[in-house]
C-alpha cells in the first residue's frame, strides 16, 4: 500500500490515538484492493474493538493525519471556552457525544449533561442542521426522533432543570417539528 490518510480519533481513552474510519482516503494499489489481501487479514487479525476502526488500526499501522479543517473533532477541553464555537472553513465535523439528530434541533443536548459538556457546541449543532435542512426529504426520515431518543432528551432536560445548570439550555422551548412526529424505536 502506497499511502493512507485518515482522521485522528481518540480511542478508548483520551490519550490513545487511533485511526478513525469516519474519513479514510486510500491511495489505490492492486495489493490493497485485492480481495485476497482483505480476506487474508480478516482471518489473521482481530479488531481491538470489534468494529471496522479496530480492524483498520491493526492492519494499517502507518497513516497520516488529515488537517483539522478536513475532519474537525468536536471536543472542547479549555475551561475558558464557555461557548464552544467551531470556526468557519471546516469541511467535516466529527461529532462526539450525542449526535445532532439525537437532540432537538434547537440546541445541542450535550449541554444537558455535565459529563458531556466537553462535546457540546451550539455552533457545530447549527451547522449540522443546516446540512439536514438542505438534504432531500427522503434522507431526512433517517434522522427522525425515536421514542427512545425523545424520552432521553426529556429526561436529561428535567435533570438539567432540577440542577439549574448555569448554561440555561434547558430553558429553551423546543420548536423542532420532529418532536411531533416520533417514530417507533428502530
Amino acid at each position: 500500500m502506497s499511502g493512507i490518510i485518515a482522521s485522528l480519533e481518540y480511542g478508548n481513552s483520551l490519550n490513545m490515538i487511533k485511526l478513525s474510519s469516519l474519513i479514510l482516503i486510500f491511495e489505490y494499489s492492486k495489493t490493497s484492493m485485492s480481495s485476497s489481501f482483505t480476506l487474508n487479514y480478516q482471518q489473521q487479525v482481530s479488531s481491538y474493538n470489534g468494529g471496522d476502526q479496530g480492524f483498520l488500526n491493526e492492519v494499517f499501522t502507518w497513516w497520516h493525519r488529515l488537517p483539522k479543517r478536513i475532519n474537525h473533532l468536536k471536543v472542547f477541553s479549555k475551561q475558558d471556552d464557555k461557548e464552544h464555537q467551531v470556526g468557519d472553513g471546516l469541511y467535516a465535523i466529527h461529532y462526539l457525544g450525542l449526535k445532532p439528530w439525537m437532540c432537538y434541533e434547537d440546541y445541542d443536548c450535550n449541554w444537558d449533561m455535565v459529563s458531556r459538556h466537553i462535546f457540546a457546541s451550539d455552533s457545530a449543532h447549527k451547522k449540522w442542521w443546516q446540512v439536514y435542512d438542505a438534504m432531500p426529504k427522503k434522507l431526512q426520515q433517517y434522522c427522525a426522533l425515536t421514542k427512545h431518543m425523545d424520552k432521553r432528551i426529556k429526561k436529561w432536560r428535567r435533570i438539567a432543570e432540577n440542577a439549574s445548570l448555569a448554561n440555561g439550555h434547558w430553558k429553551i422551548k423546543p420548536k423542532d417539528p420532529r418532536q411531533y412526529h416520533i417514530v417507533d424505536n428502530k
